[in-house]
């Protein structure tokens, strides 16, 4: 539900969440937003106290309202705050600590599009991307608690004809498999597709699988193409979406009004942009369309539900009694060993959507989320019925500042001595981290632009020569690629995916698809289209 103007301004100044919704907290202590974390080590996302999680969940007190302690609290409204102002650092940032029956803290700074004047608030949705693994895994194990989609059946028993290439045996890969990143399977065809071009539909599953997936090594990987095939199972063996079954058995259970898988549903004024800084201004990214909120990273997730979502996994008040126990225990049970470690917190398990690590002796699950322009991640700490969710609307650097903060709070909640330490380090070094990302982004750009395959960038296409390759091309793999010419050249659009292309040498253009990404090879030549290996035929 939408809220009033006057709810909006509350939400922006210290909340407490208790039923999902936002509400002024007297006296409430709110950090202002969070840092970031190297997301190769936030690929390693959280760490697991087995059936410590599953606890069944005690009901929230009657008595007065208890606050956040903030010995937890403060470090990070002091580095919510430090973080903003950085220029470059994020447009909006969210943090929320969830401890004990304590109403969460939740502080949100910035603006959800950094060119408008609205102010994000604790209804705003930001995009959350792989920490939706974390929801598919729950529904996963509520449909195998309710014996609608056993974890157990196998990629064969959904789709009996289908061929994997050797050795992978479709007979072998479970869905539990799936989620936890052993199913030994590996695409980029896939990925690309699903996250960036269009929606692939349940039918197409068998065919991809046959010919743009290869066998790897078996044992844990993380990637997208487990949560995927899942999706696509599931919707296979039930007629259903995996939308639809995520709204029907997890969302509205919980009651995560603030959670949307369709990017179409968020009122204007509450949907986060992503962002990318190039040094001297933000570049907004629209949001990712309905048809790109795939099942491995397809989520909006407001900062009031983040809340209810991490009381809910601690077993906090009411917010998981609408959903077997045994899904709880069996989401975060770790199942896969995994190896994500820097020396300091080490990630060695996976559940359905958890990773299980370790900080200072202590046990946390964790997963975070990546994507251009967004940078989200989510820590428990079963032990201190505590946890820690962050996200901002831009990657400056973010992973890194974001991990910092990941580990000081582990610590801080068990308290452990020296975090605040940690945070004040990390921050005095993020300015110098935002500016390195942005000039690493133009080196990148600078290198690839002086490939020789570029030949100088010297060919002045004339009006024939754009004219030639402007109309509608197809591909079996892509679908539809659409070449107009505008006031400032040409523009192909492939799907979502929309490129600029900037001629090179005759016939050969490169297509970028922002500023901020470096160019990538495309042929035009008698009525065919070459880009990523593949064909495209006028049509």
């Amino acid at each position: 539900m939408r809220r009033d103007r006057a709810d909006a301004t509350a939400c922006a100044r210290p909340v407490s969440v208790a039923d999902g919704r936002c509400r002024p907290t007297p006296g409430g202590i709110v950090p202002k937003s969070i840092a970031h974390t190297p997301f190769m080590l936030l690929a390693l996302p959280a760490l697991l106290l087995g059936d410590a999680l599953a606890a069944t969940p005690s009901p929230m007190p009657s008595a007065a309202l208890r606050h956040v302690d903030p010995a937890l609290s403060a470090p990070f409204r002091d580095a919510v705050a430090a973080a903003m102002r950085v220029p470059g650092g994020t447009p909006a940032l969210a943090a929320v600590i969830v401890q004990g029956d304590a109403a969460p803290w939740i502080d949100v700074q910035g603006r959800p599009r950094a060119d408008r004047s609205i102010e994000a608030d604790a209804d705003t949705r930001f995009y959350i991307a792989s920490q939706t693994k974390s929801f598919i895994g729950l529904l996963a194990a509520v449909l195998d608690a309710r014996g609608e989609f056993p974890l157990s059946r196998t990629l064969a028993d959904v789709w009996p004809a289908l061929q994997l290439p050797a050795p992978a045996d479709p007979r072998r890969i479970s869905m539990a498999d799936l989620l936890s990143h052993q199913e030994g399977l590996a695409t980029d065809t896939l990925n690309v597709l699903a996250a960036h071009v269009r929606e692939v539909p349940a039918a197409e599953y068998p065919a991809l699988l046959a010919s743009e997936v290869a066998p790897r090594a078996a044992g844990f990987r993380y990637a997208n193409i487990g949560d995927l095939i899942y999706g696509a199972a599931l919707e296979a063996a039930t007629g259903r979406h995996w939308r639809d079954w995520l709204d029907a058995a997890v969302l509205r259970p919980l009651a995560l009004d603030g959670v949307s898988s369709r990017s179409s549903t968020v009122p204007e004024a509450q949907l986060g942009w992503n962002h990318q800084w190039d040094g001297s201004q933000w570049r907004a990214l629209r949001p990712k369309p309905d048809a790109l909120m795939h099942a491995a990273g397809g989520l909006l997730a407001s900062p009031n539900a983040m809340a209810r979502w991490m009381q809910a996994n601690l077993g906090i008040g009411d917010a998981g009694h609408a959903l077997p126990a045994g899904a709880w225990q069996r989401s975060q049970r770790p199942i896969a060993q995994s190896k994500l470690a820097d020396g300091e917190i080490d990630c060695n398990g996976y559940s359905l959507g958890w990773y299980t690590c370790s900080y200072r002796g202590q046990t946390a699950l964790m997963h975070p989320g990546a994507y251009d322009g967004a940078v989200s991640v989510t820590v428990l700490v079963p032990s201190a019925r505590a946890g820690l969710s962050l996200a901002a609307n831009s990657d400056s650097a973010m992973e890194g500042l974001q991990l910092a903060m990941i580990k000081a709070f582990i610590g801080l909640a068990t308290g452990q001595p020296g975090e605040t330490g940690r945070l004040r380090k990390a921050l005095a070094g993020y300015p110098a981290n935002v500016q390195a990302k942005a000039a690493k982004r133009r080196a990148a750009i600078e290198q690839d632009r002086a490939d020789p395959q570029w030949g100088g960038w010297r060919w002045r296409a004339d009006a024939a020569s754009l004219r030639a390759c402007t109309g509608r091309y197809a591909n079996a793999l892509y679908g539809e690629m659409r070449v107009v010419q505008d006031d400032t050249g040409l523009v192909a659009d492939v799907g979502a995916l929309a490129m600029r292309l900037e001629p090179a040498q005759p016939g050969l253009f490169g297509a970028s698809t922002s500023a901020l990404e470096p160019p990538e090879p495309l042929r035009c030549d008698r009525g065919r289209i070459g880009w990523r290996g593949q064909a495209f035929v006028r049509q």
